[in-house]
């Protein structure tokens, strides 16, 4: 009898310990895949760019050449496994110096060589999807909105017509993070921005906003 109650004991507890369920003893679970990929994704990106711009609408006919000019910050945070928030600040700067001629102005006219030149400091937040964030490729689409502080400039001879102004910005992007490695958390950041800034004066032929593309490379850290 004695040894009956031992062997019903024994395949107790042998029982007991497969299922898991003596007081006291937990069960190890083992993670499945997508708790693994969400381990290992990015917390989110800061990225160092460089942009050049090309004027589109009536900023083109105010600066004909494109800018080879402007720089572009932001950090990014992961608030899903596809969706980030975050902070955006960028300048650009165009200039134009246009053929000696003859320029109507108020009360007569003037001839002399034309320089204008356009520049805008932007700053404002920003939000982006990722589609494929475990990718070793990771495209993305966003969109940049804030304020901006822009300078417009007319230099004809010894006149100088300005203004100076604050507008609303919108800046749908595309873009594309590269890292250097399969493990490394520093890659390239590229892709292309669209900038459409609220502004109306009829003096400068503006009638329809300041809008140009701009096209960035740079660094992008992941953390």
């Amino acid at each position: 009898m004695k040894k009956l109650f031992t062997a019903i004991l024994f395949i107790f507890i042998a029982t007991s310990i497969v299922a898991g369920d003596i007081p006291g003893i937990r069960s190890i679970n083992t993670p499945n895949e997508d708790s693994i990929g969400d381990f290992f994704l990015p917390d989110g990106y800061f990225n160092i760019n460089y942009g050049m711009g090309l004027g589109l609408g009536s900023l083109k006919n105010f600066t004909s050449y494109p800018s080879y000019r402007g720089f572009s910050i932001d950090g990014r945070k992961f608030i899903s496994p596809n969706f980030t928030v975050g902070g955006y600040l960028g300048w650009i700067g165009f200039y134009d110096k246009r053929a000696r001629k003859t320029y109507a102005i108020e009360n007569g006219t003037i001839t002399g060589v034309a320089a204008t030149t356009y520049y805008n400091f932007t700053f404002g937040v920003n939000a982006h999807y990722y589609p494929l964030p475990s990718a070793k490729i990771r495209p993305y689409v966003g969109l940049n909105v804030g304020p901006a502080y822009q300078s417009l400039q007319v230099q004809l001879g010894l006149y100088v017509l300005e203004d100076k102004n604050w507008q609303f910005m919108a800046a749908p992007e595309l873009g594309v993070f590269i890292p250097f490695g399969s493990q490394s958390n520093v890659g390239l950041n590229t892709g292309v921005r669209y900038n459409w800034i609220t502004y109306k004066n009829t003096d400068y032929n503006f009638s329809n906003g300041v809008s140009y593309l701009q096209f960035f490379i740079g660094i992008s850290l992941e953390y």
